[in-house]
C-alpha cells in the first residue's frame, strides 16, 4: 500500500507563508475546524480587504441566524413551559441553567427571545408593511414602545423603512398630541337629610347612623358615575395608588381617542 501523506492543517499554511497574520491572530483560533471557520480564516490569510469584508458579511448573517434560532428556542421553552420537564418552576429559573451550562448570557437570551416574540406576535402587520427580519431585527425590541407612543400605521411603516438608529430614537419619544378637551357633563348632586338626590330625584336613602364622611364619599362616587353616563360614556372602576396614576390613565385615554 502506498504511503499516505498526512493531511495538512489548513491553518498552518506553507512554512514559507507563515507571516504576521498567522503569528498575531490565527494561532489563537486553530480549534475552530468547521467549514465556515476554515473559509473565514483562509480569507483572513489573504490580507485582502474586499475578501475579508465579504467574509465578515457572511459571518454576520450566520451570527444573526443563530440569534434568531436561539430566540425561537427560548420562546418555545417559555411558552410551552418545557422547563418543567427539567424540574424548574419558572422560565426565569431555567435561564440560570442556560447561563451556567450552555454559557448563553441572560441578556443575550432575553434580547433574542424578545425579537422573535415580537416578530411572531406582530407578523401579519409586519409582513403587510414589507418588513424583513434580516438587518432590522434590533428594531423589534422597541416595537411595543413605538406602538404605545405613536400611530400604529406609522409604526409599521417606519419599522420597515427607517434605519435602526432613527426608528429606535423615534419609538421611545411620544408624539405631543394636541386635542380639544372633551365637554364635561355634570349632574346636580345634593344630600337632603337622609336622602341622596341626583338632578332632584331621590336615588338613595342613607341609614340614620351613616357618617358624614361616608355620605360624602358615596354622593361623590355616584355623582361622578351618573355624570359619565349622562355624557354617553361607560363608567369603569379601577384601583390606583394616587392621583398621579389617575392622571396618567386619563392622559393615555385622551391620546388613544385622539388617534381614532
Amino acid at each position: 500500500m502506498a504511503k499516505q501523506n498526512p493531511i495538512k492543517n489548513v491553518f498552518d499554511g506553507d512554512s514559507t507563508s507563515v507571516d504576521k497574520i498567522d503569528k498575531k491572530y490565527l494561532q489563537y483560533v486553530r480549534e475552530f475546524q468547521d467549514a465556515a471557520a476554515v473559509d473565514a480564516l483562509t480569507a483572513f490569510k489573504t490580507k485582502n480587504l474586499d475578501t475579508i469584508e465579504r467574509t465578515l458579511k457572511k459571518l454576520a448573517v450566520s451570527r444573526s441566524t443563530a440569534s434568531y434560532l436561539i430566540g425561537m428556542g427560548a420562546l418555545i421553552i417559555e411558552r410551552e413551559k418545557l422547563y418543567r420537564e427539567a424540574g424548574y418552576g419558572s422560565y426565569l429559573e431555567y435561564t440560570q441553567h442556560l447561563l451556567e451550562d450552555l454559557e448563553i448570557p441572560v441578556s443575550t437570551l432575553s434580547d433574542d427571545k424578545i425579537i422573535m416574540e415580537k416578530y411572531i406576535d406582530y407578523n401579519k402587520p409586519l409582513a403587510k408593511a414589507g418588513f424583513i427580519l434580516a438587518g432590522n431585527a434590533t428594531k423589534l425590541r422597541y416595537l411595543d414602545a413605538a406602538l404605545q407612543n405613536h400611530d400604529e400605521e406609522e409604526v409599521f411603516n417606519r419599522i420597515t423603512n427607517d434605519t435602526s438608529r432613527s426608528f429606535i430614537s423615534w419609538a421611545q419619544h411620544p408624539n405631543i398630541i394636541k386635542h380639544k378637551p372633551e365637554p364635561e357633563v355634570w349632574v346636580d348632586v345634593k344630600i337632603d337629610g337622609n336622602k341622596l338626590l341626583i338632578d332632584g330625584k331621590n336615588i338613595l336613602n342613607f341609614p340614620k347612623n351613616t357618617t358624614p364622611k361616608i355620605r360624602k364619599m358615596i354622593s361623590t362616587d355616584l355623582g361622578k358615575t351618573f355624570s359619565i353616563r349622562e355624557g354617553g360614556n361607560i363608567p369603569y372602576i379601577i384601583g390606583t395608588y394616587d392621583k398621579g396614576e389617575q392622571t396618567a390613565i386619563e392622559n393615555f385615554l385622551k391620546k388613544y381617542r385622539a388617534k381614532k
